[in-house]
């Protein structure tokens, strides 16, 4: 469980065309596909995969059968990448912010090889809810791939985990009406973590903020108990695979497995994402800053979200777009004149709760039943495959620079797996609560003494903390996360 296999090499790039045949025919598969000698990743995965040594003594045979360690026929298997938002505002596409399709094939090719004709593939995300699903997964080639697999009869489905999305109205802001869509067409259970909840017992819930300019539900399913509305294709599956995409996070420093898993919640408003106001006044949302300028924004961001924004009314946005002009100025103003950006929402180092919510989701993913109910003993098998191939740094998650740098990495304890890779992005994995908390939970916790970590870059195999990618953190975590 503690074995994990990174590969690096800056040469290797995404491969374009779908469905990312193999760039040679591999002895392991019977059905031999046609060959695209262009595609760098399929072997670069596929050799990330064979240094973890799974089914070791046939590797090179024709029953070489990696996954069969942890599926196994007849298994329902997710694969939950990030497929977070359709652009990046920052790049001019979106390789830096959700997982590359090529990626994935050699995944899904595995993962079909371990169930033996018997099983199913559900491959699925919730992004952020104004994201256009389809235009992400068309330029990522995912949506092609997935329906090539169904063109030959395989049982490999592609699916939006939301129950709704949001769009422009009237008044013009991105996020004024709320669409119902098909969501998981196995559902959703509503899950309370109860006292096992990271946000258990912690001081102001009722300054909960969780997607919604109305806080009034999230304070609600966090106030008694702490509730969950998970998409039933991850309450459904015997095993996840999670082939998140590397970047830095602006309210939990990076997002790799952890963060990952915000994606099987299919209403964005359950999701605590920090609580209102500065430390000294019981909240995270921002740190205390005695200037009379910036407490004035402060104080016109929360009134104008609360009175004019909540109650989701034409006249209240309307309001808004006028009362907001000098305001926005002001900060214009402000920021121009001190060289230094508005920390604000809860994204900088101080934030104290996404890191709890990020933790809580992978507790119901790995401790729920299909029934919805929470076990004492762990219920699913929990795999990883990183696509750091182009990683993001900086602002991320959804406005990151990119990053070349060729990166896989994968592992049965995925847990491990985002150890290592912080590690290996230059930073400090001990100063990010979303380690460090997990670590002092028995059930969740792993040795990091006994890691076995095969790192090979570019062909030679070397130890993993000698690696330093030096990713830049977010603006708001500078000399808060480097090692």
């Amino acid at each position: 469980m503690n074995n994990i296999s990174v590969n690096i090499n800056p040469q290797v790039k995404y491969c374009f065309n779908a469905p990312f045949n193999p760039p040679e025919i591999f002895p392991e598969f019977e059905k031999k596909s046609m060959i695209d000698t262009s595609n760098l990743i399929y072997a670069h995965v596929r050799e990330c995969i064979k240094n973890l040594q799974l089914d070791r003594e046939n590797f090179g045979s024709d029953v070489w059968n990696p996954f069969g360690d942890f599926i196994k026929p007849g298994n329902v298997v997710l694969i939950k990448p990030n497929l977070v938002l359709h652009y990046n505002g920052n790049s001019e596409n979106i390789q830096a912010v959700v997982t590359h399709g090529s990626v994935i094939r050699p995944i899904v090719d595995y993962t079909l090889l371990a169930l033996k004709g018997l099983g199913e593939i559900i491959v699925g995300d919730a992004p952020h809810g104004n994201a256009d699903f389809d235009k992400i997964v068309r330029y990522n080639g995912l949506k092609e791939l997935v329906e090539w697999y169904q063109a030959q009869g395989y049982p490999v489905s592609l699916y939006d985990f939301r129950k709704y999305v949001y769009g422009s109205g009237p008044s013009g802001f991105v996020d004024e009406t709320y669409t119902g869509i098909a969501g998981d067409p196995n559902g959703y259970k509503l899950v309370d973590l109860e006292d096992k909840s990271f946000l258990n017992n912690i001081s102001g819930i009722e300054r909960l903020y969780g997607s919604d300019y109305d806080r009034g539900f999230i304070v609600e399913n966090h106030m008694q108990g702490h509730k969950y509305l998970i998409s039933g294709s991850a309450i459904k599956a015997d095993v996840i695979i999670s082939v998140p995409k590397l970047k830095t996070h602006k309210k939990t420093g990076v997002t790799i497995n952890m963060k990952n898993l915000v994606g099987i919640n299919g209403n964005k408003n359950y999701l605590a994402h920090y609580r209102i106001g500065s430390s000294v006044k019981g909240g995270d949302e921002h740190p205390f800053n005695e200037s009379i300028v910036v407490n004035i924004l402060y104080w016109w961001d929360r009134y104008s979200r609360d009175k004019l924004l909540a109650p989701n009314t034409l006249c209240g946005r309307r309001l808004f777009k006028i009362f907001n002009k000098p305001f926005s100025l002001m900060r214009k103003i402000y920021c121009r004149a001190t060289g230094a950006n508005l920390i604000e929402h809860g994204d900088w180092y101080g934030n104290d709760t996404t890191w709890r919510m990020c933790l809580d989701l992978n507790y119901i993913l790995l401790f729920c039943d299909k029934t919805g109910v929470l076990r004492n003993k762990q219920q699913k098998r929990y795999f990883s495959v990183v696509d750091g191939i182009v990683a993001g740094e900086g602002d991320g998650p959804m406005e990151p620079l990119e990053k070349h740098v060729g990166y896989i990495a994968c592992g049965e304890n995925p847990f491990a797996v985002d150890y290592v890779c912080i590690w290996q992005m230059g930073f400090d994995p001990n100063k990010l609560k979303l380690v460090s908390a997990l670590m002092r939970r028995p059930e969740l916790q792993f040795d990091e003494a006994k890691l076995n970590v095969i790192c090979n870059d570019q062909e030679n195999i070397i130890d993993y903390k000698s690696v330093n990618l030096k990713f830049m953190p977010h603006p708001a975590w500078i000399g808060h996360v480097e090692r």
